[in-house]
């Protein structure tokens, strides 16, 4: 009898130490728990980030150039020519590709869609096309390559600026109001 008394006492002694490793080491695996989602949500944003900048970047290849056409309405303001501080983003990734292909000089075009002035419109994309060269040697880190730019203001759209009846397209003007770089390889 006192034997079975020892070990009973030995079994409760016992227990609640067990129960207490295994309380610490279970708040331990929360701990670590909680860690990998926290991680996990700083992921998905970082992937959103990412995938929302390549769609304001489209690339196209030929034989003797790379031309990238990035839309205007994410580089700029309305009726302005100051970039956006968004921009930045897709700035840097046209860098990338041009840093990594160019061979030649870089052209960069500015272009409008067809409301207001001409001349207005002319200039606008003239600053704008200056802005992003500046952006590339100031920023971009491509100081050392060869920039020209020139604005078409609204003379080459690439897609109407009104319906067939004549009333406001505005998915077209949006097309419209692009910078395109093209890189000679």
């Amino acid at each position: 009898m006192k034997r079975d008394c020892v070990g009973l006492l030995a079994l409760v002694l016992l227990y609640p130490g067990a129960a207490s490793s295994q309380s610490e080491a279970g708040s331990d695996l929360a701990d670590s728990i909680l860690d990998l989602e926290f991680k996990t949500v700083d992921l998905d944003f970082a992937t959103q980030e990412v995938a929302g900048a390549t769609q304001d970047l489209a690339l196209e290849e030929t034989d003797t150039e790379i031309r990238i056409d990035l839309a205007a309405d994410v580089l700029f303001a309305f009726d302005s020519a100051e970039l956006q501080p968004q921009a930045a983003a897709t700035l840097q990734q046209a860098a990338a590709v041009i840093r990594e292909r160019a061979t030649g000089t870089v052209r960069i075009e500015g272009h409008t869609d067809a409301k207001g002035d001409d001349a207005y419109n002319q200039a606008l994309s003239e600053r704008r096309a200056n802005a992003v060269r500046d952006w590339f040697v100031n920023e971009g880190g491509l100081s050392d390559l060869s920039f020209a730019t020139r604005g078409f203001g609204e003379s080459v759209p690439l897609a109407p600026n009104a319906k067939p009846d004549g009333t406001d397209d505005p998915e077209g003007r949006q097309k419209n109001r692009r910078v395109e770089i093209r890189v000679e390889k």
